[in-house]
């Protein structure tokens, strides 16, 4: 689900491109009209299909879309973009990646096989099952893959969709529909997304919903200017009530959580077995690095080839991924799909791709924690004398977090307490840490928020600009264990790593009714972080 500038469509890319671009406006399964570009190479196919759509509240003529038509199509595939069903110039309502969605990327791979969509003709490659296909797409786009090639359907030409999809009804037989997925910047559980833990990103959720409102206009107008029934109908109502009821409740209800979980993988995670190559981003702060892994692990665990690349730039409020790093992605895309499209075997690229962004390098590894790494225990009681500290809720959010691009706690050792490590030997942290944390909560309801620091000569750095929040239950004293948001730092000798635990963070919703909570830090505390590190 992202956000971006859109461009102006034309209607060939250049004079002497060695492929062209038709535009199509074709029925899907339900008569919902889907509109497009195909990009087709000029020399005589068949030709293997690449289909892709957009990021939430966008269409098909951004320059992510048009940089992946480049790329495809001069190497021999025909991409296929298509405004996502309510989204751009297609009709219909925006169902959240859910049945509808995955009922329209399957009508599309159905025509591509026959030869047609709408009224432009295309010559695809095609095997016994149907279309030799991938799917490639960010945010938005990299959930309707998920859920397409999570779907037990044949890639068929002959597949009858239903007249009312369901997940359930769309699910005929055994087999993906897909020979490979690039399912870049995607989720795997969107209420852990939008309320990990139950803690709601107040922003996100608020961003998302405006994007939605604003960018789905496909049921009166077609014309890139929402009307009033547009912005009241475009999305569907499940996703203005689950905002109204976060907001009103502080938490996702039965039914929102139901909704959301039925649009994720973690609902499928036994049919995702399509080899897949997961591209995420350190920084991401609406589908944080974990759910990559999470994706990955899946697949692979499914016996399906499964690669990871982690890089910088995705889902953030300031930052974006530049011009040679998404040519870095795209190569690799591309390498991962021209080994299951053409060649019919795996990929020659590392089981785990990440960037280091304190010395903008690429590094390769086996496999992401817990698999292959050691580890590295730091006990709370090893930084602070004392036995324990209150951090105290304010009224306004105290750490701004990954909001600003100054991150900083306002009310030191009110609202935050700091938990420093000297660094006594070389370390490289790689993976998602496990936090215990002892506390007791002043009131109901307690909602923290854990940061990871990297203090050294220059300053301190927020890794990542990430925030873990934590959400324990039950009442009186309790130990909360919780998965940190993964990262990679590698730490030197005189450096030191700080922790803080604040009350409070912008980028979500605090407590309603606890005062704060005491944080145990004693010699008897069970207060302590164990981070995965890489083997020298």
């Amino acid at each position: 689900m992202t956000t971006g500038v859109s461009v102006t469509s034309t209607e060939t890319v250049t004079a002497d491109a060695p492929y062209s671009r038709t535009d199509f406006t074709t029925a899907s399964w339900d008569g919902t009209e889907l509109v497009g570009s195909m990009y087709a190479p000029d020399e005589d196919g068949p030709h293997p299909v690449v289909l892709g759509t957009h990021g939430y509240g966008n269409d098909h003529t951004t320059a992510a879309i048009q940089r992946r038509a480049d790329v495809y199509a001069s190497n021999g595939y025909v991409f296929c973009a298509y405004d996502s069903r309510g989204f751009g110039e297609s009709g219909g309502e925006v169902g959240v990646d859910g049945p509808n969605e995955v009922a329209d990327a399957l009508a599309l791979l159905d025509q591509l096989a026959l030869g047609e969509v709408g009224d432009v003709s295309v010559n695809v490659a095609t095997d016994a099952n149907g279309p030799v296909c991938a799917m490639d797409g960010l945010s938005y786009a990299g959930g309707i893959q998920l859920n397409t090639m999570a779907v037990s359907t044949p890639k068929t030409a002959e597949r009858l969709l239903p007249a009312d999809a369901s997940f359930e009804t769309i699910s005929f037989a055994e087999g993906s529909p897909l020979d490979a997925a690039v399912p870049r910047w995607a989720w795997h559980d969107l209420r852990f997304s939008l309320a990990p833990r139950g803690v709601v990103k107040g922003g996100w959720d608020s961003l998302l919903l405006a994007t939605g409102a604003t960018g789905s206009r496909g049921l009166t107008s077609g014309d890139g200017k929402p009307s009033i029934y547009d912005l009241k109908y475009g999305v569907t109502e499940e996703v203005p009530e689950a905002f109204v009821t976060a907001t009103a409740q502080n938490d996702f209800d039965g039914d929102s959580e139901a909704f959301y979980a039925s649009r994720s993988p973690v609902s499928k995670t036994e049919t995702l077995d399509t080899p897949s190559l997961f591209v995420s981003s350190w920084t991401d702060t609406l589908f944080v690095p974990n759910e990559a892994v999470w994706n990955y692990r899946a697949v692979r665990d499914n016996g399906a080839e499964s690669k990871l690349v982690l890089f910088r730039g995705a889902h953030t409020f300031e930052e974006t991924a530049d011009e040679e790093m998404n040519a870095r992605l795209d190569s690799r895309a591309l390498e991962f799909i021209d080994a299951h499209l053409r060649r019919n075997e795996e990929s020659e690229l590392p089981p785990v791709e990440y960037y280091e962004t304190q010395t903008d390098s690429w590094s390769t590894t086996d496999d992401i924690d817990p698999h292959n790494s050691k580890e590295w225990s730091v006990a709370f009681s090893d930084a602070r004398l004392d036995e324990s500290t209150v951090v105290y809720n304010s009224v306004a959010p105290s750490s701004t977090s990954q909001l600003t691009s100054e991150e900083e706690d306002l009310l030191d050792g009110v609202t935050a307490v700091h938990f420093e490590f000297p660094i006594t030997e070389q370390r490289e942290l790689l993976g998602a840490p496990s936090l215990r944390l002892d506390l007791e909560p002043l009131g109901t309801d307690p909602r923290l928020f854990v940061k990871v620091y990297h203090v050294d000569e220059t300053g301190e750095t927020l890794v990542h600009d990430q925030v873990t929040p934590v959400h324990p239950t039950g009442d009186g004293r309790r130990t909360a264990e919780v998965e940190m948001t993964a990262l990679q730092r590698s730490l030197d000798v005189g450096e030191s790593l700080r922790i803080t635990v604040a009350a409070t963070d912008a980028g979500f919703y605090s407590s309603r009714k606890a005062a704060g909570a005491r944080i145990y830090h004693g010699d008897d505390a069970d207060s302590e972080v164990t981070f995965p590190v890489q083997p020298n």
